[in-house]
C-alpha cells in the first residue's frame, strides 16, 4: 500500500530516482504515507507494517484494497466504464476536452466532452499518445525495477538461495561520475537467470537510464559480509581452520558469515577447492583469497530479467510541465496527471503506490475545488 517508515518528506523523496528533487516540496505534505494508511484504516482495511516499512493489508490479499476502492466508487456514484479505450483527445474552441472513445469488442465510436481531464494511465502507450495529442512532451519510457541477468553458470545452480544482507555496487563503463545510489545494502536473491531481491531492484531503478544506454551490461561487486571488516573475515577463517583442522572444508565453515552450504560450496569452487579437502590442507594465503572473495565477489551483468518482469518504468510527462501542488498541466488548463504517466518512479518498497495515492488525491481535490467553484459561480449568476 505504501511505506510506513518514511514520515519525513525529505527522506521520503530520496526514494524516487526520478522525482527526488521535485517531490521535496509540498507534494507529500498534502497527502503522505500517514494519510494513505489512515484513509484505508478508516475505510475498514486493517493494515500491518513489515520490518522494512512496507505496508500491507492484514489479509495479505490485494483484493482487500480493490474491494475497498470499488465500494467507495459505488457509494459515491462514480461511473466506471470498462471494455473501452480513449483513442484521441483534443481541446475544443470553447476550452473543453473532446474524447473519442471506442469499444474494444464491437465497431462502436462515441465522443464525450469534459470540463476536466485527469490522465492516470500508468505506463500505457495509449496514455502517452493522449498526452502527446494535448501538446505535452514525453521522456521516453524505459524499464525500471528489474532483475539482473548474470553470466555465471555456477551461480544458476544456487537458484533460490537468499541473502538477508549484502552490499552491492554496480559499475557501468559508460558512467564516469560517482553515483552514491549505485551502491545499495539489503536482501538479495539468486534466481535461475541471475540476481534479484530488493538490493538489485534498487540498483536497477537508480541505474535505469545508464543501464539502458549501456545495453544492460556492467559489473556488480557484492560484499557478502558487509558488517565485517576484511581483517575480521580473515581472522575468523584462520581461527576456524585451527579449530577444525581435520574436518572437510565443505562440511564445516564459520557460522559468523550466515551463509548456506550451497553458497559456501560455490565460494570454494571459485577458489578451486574440492569438497574433500581438509581445513588443515588450506594455506593461510588461500584463506585470505576466500576472505577477499566474500568481501568483493564480482559478477558480470549481461542483461535484465529475461521474462520482461519489470513492473515500473522510468519516463513519462516531465515534471517541469506540471504544477505539483495541484497536479495541473502548465500547458493546458484543466488537464491533470497522476501516477506513473509522469516521469516519477520510486524504488521497491511501496513508494510507487504512494506516488499514485498522493498525485491522485491532489489532482482529485484540485478538480473538485475547481468544479465546485464553477458551480457556485453559476448559481450566483
Amino acid at each position: 500500500v505504501t511505506n510506513g517508515h518514511c514520515t519525513d518528506n525529505m527522506i521520503l523523496a530520496e526514494h524516487y530516482p526520478r522525482g527526488n528533487k521535485e517531490l521535496r516540496g509540498s507534494f507529500f505534505s498534502m497527502h503522505g504515507p500517514t494519510d494513505t494508511m489512515s484513509w484505508f484504516s478508516s475505510h475498514g482495511v486493517k493494515l500491518k507494517t513489515e520490518d522494512d516499512g512496507r505496508v500491507f493489508p492484514v489479509s495479505d490479499s490485494s483484493s482487500s484494497i480493490i474491494d475497498c476502492l470499488m465500494f467507495e466508487v459505488e457509494q459515491r456514484g462514480v461511473l466506471l466504464q470498462t471494455g473501452k479505450v480513449v483513442t484521441t483527445a483534443s481541446v475544443t474552441v470553447g476550452g473543453k476536452f473532446l474524447l473519442k472513445i471506442e469499444k474494444r469488442t464491437v465497431d462502436s465510436i462515441e465522443y464525450v466532452e469534459a470540463d476536466y481531464l485527469l490522465i492516470a494511465s500508468g505506463s500505457s502507450r495509449q496514455g502517452y499518445t493522449l498526452v502527446a495529442q494535448l501538446d505535452h512532451s514525453i521522456i521516453e519510457p524505459i524499464p525500471s525495477l528489474f532483475t539482473f541477468k548474470i553470466d555465471d553458470l555456477k551461480l544458476a545452480e544456487l537458484s533460490g538461495v537468499a541473502f538477508p544482507k549484502v552490499k552491492a555496487k554496480l559499475k557501468l563503463e559508460n558512467v564516469r561520475k560517482s553515483i552514491p545510489q549505485l551502491t545499495q545494502v539489503g536482501p538479495m536473491l539468486v534466481t535461475h537467470w541471475g540476481l534479484s531481491g530488493p538490493v538489485i531492484l534498487r540498483l536497477s531503478a537508480w541505474g535505469a537510464r545508464d543501464l539502458f544506454s549501456s545495453g544492460y551490461k556492467g559489473t556488480l561487486f557484492v560484499d557478502f559480509t558487509p558488517d565485517l571488516h576484511i581483517e575480521d573475515v580473515k581472522s575468523i577463517l584462520i581461527q576456524h581452520k585451527n579449530q577444525f583442522a581435520k574436518q572437510k572444508v565443505l562440511n564445516s565453515y564459520p557460522s559468523d558469515f550466515g551463509l548456506v552450504k550451497r553458497f559456501w560450496k560455490y565460494i570454494l569452487e571459485c577458489e578451486g577447492f574440492g569438497g574433500d579437502i581438509l581445513w588443515a590442507s588450506i594455506s593461510n594465503n588461500s584463506l585470505v583469497s576466500v576472505a577477499s572473495l566474500l568481501k568483493q565477489c564480482t559478477f558480470k551483468v549481461i542483461g535484465k530479467g529475461q521474462f520482461k518482469d519489470e513492473f515500473v518504468t522510468a519516463g513519462g510527462v516531465p515534471l517541469s510541465e506540471v504544477t505539483l501542488n495541484t497536479m495541473e498541466s502548465r500547458i493546458q488548463s484543466h488537464l491533470f496527471f497522476a501516477g506513473e504517466v509522469l516521469n516519477v518512479d520510486g524504488v521497491t518498497g511501496g513508494f510507487n503506490f504512494q506516488n499514485a495515492w498522493s498525485g491522485g488525491y491532489i489532482a482529485g481535490t484540485s478538480i473538485g475545488n475547481l468544479a465546485l467553484g464553477a458551480t457556485l459561480k453559476q448559481e450566483v449568476v
